[in-house]
């Protein structure tokens, strides 16, 4: 993706979804693309280090696509397709559709910001759908758990739990143990959240000279240490190799005269 700016015939994904249409059938009749398309979405959305929101975004690749390519770099394709899935996960949030936003794997991808909004719908959510007794007949209750199911914290809740099913009957030995651990669940979640670092925001991941740490990504500070290094260290060792040499000049001057004294008495 990055070759699109230097060499779009050679990287052609200004057309790729349109030559798919038009060139799949022809060349792969018996072979369906979905797998295909599947694995290219997950491409994309690697290289552009947003896969933690690949299933949770319903925005076709190739839209992201379309913004990639009307930019004139690398860096602002990637910026700009970045920024369109912010808004499109704020959106998800203001919806509370949060089951599929991963907060670790959107840490991993940069969106840690967003994180203590998408945890906070989830917990408010997690509230909503505690387990009660429902009446479904005259003789019948059962602790209803499929509004916990439909959230990404209840289903982690129920897996822990080891709880498959999404209702109970009222009588099953389990139920008082599901509505005792419910509560310890939300306190320890609670606990935990308020205990954790906060992530710094985007305006802080700046370099000390001011510049955003995208757009410094690949500069190497080494070399600038290592010459430092050598600056300083060179009028010693350049001390320490000098003057071995001047002494040497020295004596060799002083014994020329002997040997030529001995020469002349023999």
């Amino acid at each position: 993706m990055k070759g699109f700016f230097s060499d779009k015939k050679s990287h052609p994904w200004d057309r790729l979804y349109r030559d798919i249409e038009t060139h799949w059938k022809k060349e792969h009749s018996k072979t369906s693309a979905t797998e295909t398309l599947i694995l290219l979405r997950d491409a994309v959305f690697g290289s552009l280090d947003i896969l933690s929101l690949s299933i949770a975004l319903e925005v076709p690749t190739s839209e992201l696509l379309s913004s990639f390519v009307k930019e004139k770099t690398w860096k602002e394709g990637r910026r700009s397709v970045r920024n369109k899935c912010i808004e499109l996960v704020e959106g998800l949030i203001q919806k509370k559709k949060t089951r599929h936003l991963v907060p670790s794997a959107m840490k991993r991808d940069g969106f840690g910001f967003l994180i203590d909004e998408v945890e906070e719908v989830e917990v408010d959510l997690f509230k909503k759908a505690k387990p009660k007794l429902k009446k479904v007949s005259k003789k019948k209750q059962i602790l209803d758990l499929a509004p916990l199911e439909k959230i990404r914290m209840g289903s982690r809740f129920l897996r822990e739990q080891m709880v498959m099913e999404t209702e109970l009957p009222k009588d099953d030995p389990r139920v008082d143990s599901i509505l005792d651990a419910y509560d310890h669940f939300l306190v320890e979640y609670e606990i935990d959240r308020s205990s954790a670092i906060p992530e710094p925001t985007k305006t802080e991941q700046v370099t000390l000279n001011g510049k955003p740490v995208s757009e410094t990504t690949g500069e190497k500070s080494a070399p600038g240490k290592r010459k430092a290094d050598k600056a300083v260290q060179s009028p010693l060792s350049e001390f320490l190799e000098e003057e071995p040499t001047k002494k040497s000049k020295k004596t060799s001057k002083k014994q020329s005269p002997k040997k030529k004294g001995r020469g002349k008495k023999t």
